[in-house]
């Protein structure tokens, strides 16, 4: 991939504590991948500490390592726990996709 790559990934299903490990390890792994991340979040139903700690750290990571993070497109659960946790401006979501290719992520496990 050339350093200016970007690629785009969708999360679908619940981000929970259930599913924090498998995500972790997905979502470094296509960070590592690219220099930009644009990550959908429209299809998520239900986000939970475990999981805002996930997006947290995701964002922390791209910026130690000069990359960029994006995520597009939360859904209401998404934005809900964002405004409750007094995140919604800091992690920066943006109400449409703008990403060409997208990979389906199920939240419960599957592609």
């Amino acid at each position: 991939m050339s350093a200016a790559s970007t690629t785009g990934l969708r999360l679908d299903g619940d981000v929970t504590v259930q599913f924090a490990a498998e995500h972790k390890t997905l979502l470094l792994s296509a960070l590592e991948a690219t220099q930009a991340l644009e990550l959908d979040l429209s299809g998520v139903i239900e986000l939970d500490a475990a999981g805002l700690q996930l997006l947290l750290l995701l964002k922390r990571e791209a910026q130690n390592l000069g990359k960029t993070v994006r995520f597009e497109a939360p859904s209401g659960a998404v934005l809900e726990i964002l405004a409750l946790a007094r995140l919604d401006t800091r992690l920066e979501p943006l109400p449409v996709s703008t990403a060409t290719q997208r990979t389906g992520i199920d939240a419960q496990g599957g592609a």
